[in-house]
Order: C-alpha cells, then sequence, then structure tokens
C-alpha cells in the first residue's frame, strides 16, 4: 500500500511540474496574492522577478501585464530556463493595450542566456538621463550553441539612452538563432533604434547570429550620440554578423541628427559584416549626420550574398544606396546585389554623396556586385547620381535609369583596379547635357568618349549606353504592406526617342 501510495504521489508530481503557468500582474494587485488569476493579480515586476528567479520560465509560461496600465521597474530573465519551440514562455498583456513600463534610468528588460521567449504588446519608456536600452538580450557566457527563438512583438522602445531594442553576442563566439522582431518602433533613442550586433570586428572568424528577422518595424528620430566620437551612432536598424536574415517593409526616418563621428555615421537601415540577408520592400528618409553618412540603406564591409531590394530612398543627407568596405574587414565583399531600387534626392550639396555610392578602401575590395534596374533622381547640386571611388571593385552596372540635375553628374569613377561593366543604362539631364567624371576631373559626354591617356582603359568597358529625353509625372505614393508602413512613389515615367516614340515601357 505505501509503494503505490509513492507510485502515484510522483505521477501527479511530474504531471503537475509540465502544466504552463500564468501569472497576472495589474497595479491594483498584491503581491501576496497568488497571481493566478485577473481577479487575484501581483502587483510589481518585482514580484514577477522574485518569481522568476526562484523557479524559472518553463514551457508555455505567461506572465500577463494589465494593459493600459503603468508599472516601475525593470524584468531580467537571466538563465531563466525558457520555453521550448513548440510552447515559448510569454511576457505580455491582458485587457486592452499596451502595458507600460517605465524603468527610469535602467533597462527596461533585459534577456540573458534564456531561449524561446516572446515578448509582446508593451511599451518601455526611460526617463530623463537613461543609461539603458529598451529590450536587451545578451550573452554573458562561451557556448557551443546559440540562445534560440527570442521573439519580440508589437513593442515600443522609447527614451533611451542606448537602444531602443539591442541583441547581443557580447564578445562572444555564439550569439542568438532565429530572432525576430516585429511590429515594434524604436523612437527617439539616443544611440541607436534597433540595433543586432555582432560583437568584437577584430580578428572575426564567425558571425554570431543567424536567422535574424526584422518586420514592419519602425525607427524614428534616433538621433545619435553627440559624445561618441570614435564610432557610429543613430542608425534606425542595422544588424550586424548575422548569417542569414532579412529586413522586410520596415521605415526608418529622421535618424542621425547628432550623429559628429568622423569615422562613419549612422544609416537607416543597414547590413554590416553579414551573410545571406535580404533588405527589401522597405523605405528609409530624412536621415542625417553632422559628418558622414546620414544615408538611406548600406550594405558594410564584409557583406556576403545579400541584397537590397525594392526598396525607397529619398530626401537623405547621405547615399540612398551605399556598398561599402573598408580596411581591415573581417571578410571580403562578394556576391551583393542592389536591385530594383528607388533612390529620389538623396547625397546632400557638400555631403560627397550620390544616389548610389560604391567605394572601398586602401587594402579592401569588393567582388561580383551587382547593381541592375534601380532608378535615381539626384537633387541639385549632388556630387552625383552615381558614384563609383576606391580600388578593386568588380561587378555589373545594369539597366539602371540615372538622371541628374541639370549641370549635375550622372556617374562618377574614380579609383584603380576595377573591373566594371555598364551595361544597357538609361542617362537623363534635363539641360539635354550628357556629363560623365572620371578620375574626378575629366568630364566626357559618354563613357565610350573617355581616352585614358596612359593606354587603352581597363577599369571600365560601356555598351548599349543610352541617352534621351525623360518624361516623368510623380503621382503621389502608395503603401506597401500595412497603412503607415512603408510607401513606394507612382512614378509614370517613359524614355522617347528624337521622334517622341517611346523606347522602353513606362515604369510605375
Amino acid at each position: 500500500m505505501g509503494m503505490w501510495k509513492v507510485l502515484i504521489i510522483g505521477l501527479w508530481t511530474a504531471g503537475h511540474a509540465a502544466i504552463a503557468g500564468n501569472w497576472f500582474v495589474s497595479p491594483r494587485g498584491n503581491d501576496a496574492a497568488d497571481g493566478g488569476s485577473p481577479d487575484h493579480p501581483w502587483r510589481s515586476l518585482e514580484r514577477v522577478n522574485r518569481h522568476i528567479a526562484e523557479h524559472g520560465l518553463h514551457a508555455g509560461d505567461s506572465i500577463h501585464l494589465l494593459g493600459g496600465a503603468v508599472f516601475s521597474g525593470s524584468l531580467t530573465l537571466d538563465r531563466a530556463g525558457g520555453g521550448t519551440e513548440a510552447a515559448p514562455a510569454r511576457i505580455t498583456t491582458y485587457g486592452s493595450g499596451q502595458a507600460v513600463i517605465r524603468p527610469g534610468v535602467e533597462t527596461g528588460i533585459l534577456v540573458r542566456e534564456t531561449g524561446w521567449i516572446t515578448l509582446s504588446h508593451l511599451a518601455l519608456k526611460a526617463s530623463k538621463g537613461s543609461r539603458g536600452d529598451g529590450i536587451r538580450c545578451d550573452r554573458n557566457e562561451e557556448s557551443d550553441a546559440p540562445v534560440p527563438g527570442i521573439v519580440m512583438q508589437d513593442c515600443l522602445a522609447t527614451g533611451f539612452g542606448w537602444h531602443g531594442i539591442m541583441v547581443d553576442a557580447a564578445q562572444h563566439r555564439q550569439g542568438f538563432d532565429g530572432i525576430r522582431i516585429e511590429e515594434c518602433t524604436a523612437r527617439g533613442n539616443r544611440y541607436a533604434g534597433i540595433m543586432v550586433y555582432g560583437g568584437n570586428q577584430i580578428g572575426r572568424t564567425r558571425r554570431p547570429h543567424s536567422n535574424v528577422v526584422i518586420a514592419r518595424c519602425h525607427a524614428v528620430g534616433n538621433p545619435g550620440d553627440p559624445d561618441q566620437l570614435g564610432q557610429h551612432s543613430g542608425s534606425g536598424i542595422l544588424i550586424d554578423g548575422v548569417d542569414g536574415g532579412a529586413i522586410r517593409e520596415c521605415v526608418a526616418s529622421g535618424n542621425g541628427a547628432e550623429c559628429r563621428s568622423d569615422r562613419g555615421g549612422p544609416v537607416g537601415i543597414w547590413a554590416h559584416a553579414c551573410r545571406g540577408v535580404v533588405i527589401e520592400r522597405c523605405e528609409s528618409f530624412g536621415n542625417r549626420s553632422c559628418l558622414r553618412d546620414g544615408g538611406g540603406f548600406d550594405l558594410d564591409a564584409g557583406c556576403e550574398d545579400s541584397i537590397l531590394r525594392w526598396n525607397y530612398s529619398h530626401d537623405n543627407h547621405g547615399a540612398g544606396f551605399l556598398v561599402y568596405t573598408y580596411t581591415g574587414a573581417a571578410y571580403v565583399d562578394r556576391g551583393c546585389r542592389v536591385i530594383g531600387n528607388i533612390s529620389w534626392n538623396d547625397g546632400a550639396p557638400g555631403s560627397g554623396y550620390a544616389g548610389i555610392q560604391i567605394g572601398t578602401e586602401e587594402g579592401s575590395r569588393i567582388q561580383a556586385l551587382e547593381v541592375s534596374h534601380n532608378t535615381v533622381i539626384s537633387p541639385p547640386r549632388s556630387v552625383a547620381a552615381m558614384r563609383i571611388s576606391g580600388h578593386n571593385i568588380e561587378g555589373r552596372i545594369a539597366e539602371n535609369l540615372v538622371v541628374a540635375a541639370p549641370h549635375g553628374i550622372l556617374v562618377a569613377i574614380s579609383g584603380f583596379r576595377h573591373s566594371l561593366h555598364f551595361e544597357r543604362n538609361h542617362y537623363w539631364r534635363p539641360d539635354g547635357k550628357p556629363v560623365f567624371l572620371v578620375d574626378t576631373q575629366w568630364t566626357v559626354p559618354a563613357f565610350s568618349a573617355w581616352h585614358n591617356s596612359t593606354g587603352p582603359e581597363t577599369r571600365f568597358r560601356a555598351n548599349g549606353e543610352v541617352f534621351e529625353a525623360l518624361h516623368l509625372r510623380v503621382a503621389g505614393s502608395l503603401f506597401l504592406g500595412q497603412r503607415e508602413g512603408p510607401r513606394w512613389p507612382v512614378i509614370d515615367l517613359s524614355l522617347k526617342d528624337s521622334a517622341g516614340a517611346p523606347r522602353i515601357p513606362p515604369r510605375s
């Protein structure tokens, strides 16, 4: 009889441990309550932290904060166990609206060495003088495996001294796998909006993050830190050290205005040292910098097999679309594509930036680059509609529409040891005078008219280039995906020959 009693108790205990827990938190609650229902909620985030520290989180566990209510303090999930792929642990809301977390000057939610966590429907609002991040996921121990399955949905992070959302490998070999950041907004955070960072760049041998998706997010008015002179700040969305991922249907606007770093500046949406990343159907506009960059989109230093596709960049201080690498980059830039994008009014006068810009520093190279089917319309007094500089750039630039303002430069090219093929591009200047700039000082009416005084030109060749009148009409813009998401300009244009007959079908 005693043996059967022990067996029954053991079976009940195992079954009870497998049942997911639900806990509720409300400012009208009581930390001495059991927290197991909306009728008997806990009151504070401190009580939630105590529960997590003592019991951890398990598959299917959920912590619900009252929607629309304000909670002071922070949440910490440090080695808290976590859920499973089939049943992640959740911190979310109940009732209507987002629950508001006010952490003062500290980080709002910290997730460390804890996997399969979903954070949703939360608003994190910092106090003046913040020293933290809105949501921070990081690692502080070495491991042979990444932390899996962190999801952030419908969260707001605003006013933080560092990042709105930060996922950091913390200088470790393994970072995170399966990050999802969806329908989140990062606004007015000093250092950056949304960042997935791979750690130390020097001596990097692997990309620590994998399978990262950022979708339908907004990064707005993240100004940059004027005291950070040694590195960039003020980017909208940046992913670094990612192997496989995507940024889709996101908007970055008004970022970077206070960045004063002369070592490179902020960009609205960009990837650095990534492989197999797609940035598509996004809009980036009104981004700034006091010195360098402040552009729309960028594939930077060590990007491989990555794509900028079907994006809209406009009214940025820096380049609309930049492909760039620098001395000492951990990986060779190889196999990237810039396809079907629109740059409008990018590259402010005196900035040195163009609508599409490709560049390298000494000792670096770009291989197998494709730039095709893009439309570039540059503003008056821009350095050029398209600019290529540096050394060792190899690629194909084909079937683009490039428009410069009156007296502007269509394409400027300089540097050495390039291998570039310009193929079937269309060019136009409203004053009817085509001008291309070679080696910063020689202007020619076409690349075919250029003759290198030291011998045959081997850096570039051109065929099928067309210069002809452009008829263009802008008829507003469409939203891509959800309303208030990325916009796409409705452009009615055609290129016509001297008889007035269309040479190519109108694009819209």
